[in-house]
């Protein structure tokens, strides 16, 4: 890169987020129309979920706008050094595991230039994603499940929060659950993943069965009947300031951020958070609670089919570390070992 081009960069940098703001600025530029038949592919052929689209598109937006603004207007132009340039000058700062998933959209876009033939060589394919440090999995304070469903208000809440529990569902699968998945005949759940709408059957044991009786004999709060197939487990419900329901609607699924926001209350119920606080206890630590109980009791096999990963590598990474107990009761087994050769 010469002097003139390096200055671009920092431009460019500087420009990034005001020339990204509109979504169809990158479509704008030369490469932007090779970008947005990919996004369009990703939605069509591959499946991507809304979710995955919105991030994926960020992520090669901006790099497109970047590519530009260093005069590069064909693919074939575009060398490492170039992506390596625009990854360091976009997000060189940020964690290791944002710039892991960063590369990964790169590499991703480029190979599908590649298999579509508009490249003959990926230029991204040496880009290696950078390693994450290894980090102590959030879990939730002990006792925790029981403090929760020992303060939900209705039956729905406590099957809700079952769920979450004993059978680690994303927020998005909690948010997307309703009646009809819920099969007590063959006592199985039918759980539909906001991830390329998968779907996986989990088994049900225990306290979740009489959970689920509880919540199938209860009329609904704010309805007042009991469930129906259609229904969502959790729906979107019209609150006074008192805490009653003036109007709820359960043919419809409640909004990702109503179910932040229903997590938070049952938090504050439980008395685990002050009245008011929306953060701290993010709800997924249910979800790694589970898998870490699950890893520990039977498998990390286990956990990762019952979590609905698609890779065991997955699995591995999340979960696969030993904590600190368990390593000292690794090697209390070891020494136990020792003793009983000697």
């Amino acid at each position: 890169m010469n002097e003139p081009q390096l200055t671009a960069c920092a431009t460019a940098v500087r420009m990034l987020r005001a020339l990204t703001e509109a979504a169809d600025t990158y479509a704008q530029c030369p490469l932007g129309k090779i970008a947005a038949r990919w996004v369009r592919w990703l939605r069509l052929e591959r499946g991507a979920t809304a979710s995955t689209i919105r991030d994926y598109e960020g992520v090669i937006g901006r790099v497109v706008v970047m590519l530009d603004t260093m005069e590069l207007t064909a693919l074939e132009q575009v060398t490492i050094d170039d992506l390596r340039l625009v990854i360091d000058a976009l997000w060189g700062d940020r964690e290791p595991r944002t710039r892991a998933k960063v590369t990964s959209v790169i590499r991703s876009f480029f190979e599908w230039t590649l298999d579509e033939r508009y490249i003959d060589v990926s230029p991204a394919a040496r880009i290696r994603r950078p390693k994450a440090p290894q980090k102590a999995i959030p879990l939730l304070p002990d006792a925790t499940r029981d403090r929760m469903l020992g303060a939900a208000p209705t039956a729905r809440d406590v099957l809700a929060l079952t769920v979450l529990h004993d059978l680690g569902l994303r927020r998005n699968e909690l948010r997307l659950l309703q009646v009809r998945d819920l099969d007590l005949a063959r006592r199985v759940l039918v759980v539909t993943s906001g991830k390329g709408g998968k779907v996986r059957t989990l088994p049900l044991r225990g306290e979740i069965i009489l959970a689920a009786e509880g919540y199938l004999l209860d009329n609904l709060e704010g309805v007042g009947r009991q469930p129906l197939p259609d229904d969502y487990l959790l729906y979107p419900a019209k609150r006074m300031p008192d805490g009653r329901v003036e109007h709820a609607d359960p043919s419809r699924p409640m909004a990702p951020n109503g179910v932040h926001r229903w997590w938070y209350r049952m938090c504050v119920a439980a008395g685990l958070v002050e009245k008011g606080e929306t953060s701290g206890l993010h709800m997924h630590r249910a979800r790694h609670g589970f898998a870490m109980e699950m890893r520990r009791a039977v498998s990390l096999e286990a956990a990762s089919k019952a979590l609905g990963h698609s890779d065991l590598s997955t699995t591995m990474r999340a979960y696969g570390h030993y904590q600190d107990d368990e390593l000292a009761s690794a090697f209390d087994a070891l020494e136990r070992s020792r003793r009983e050769r000697t």
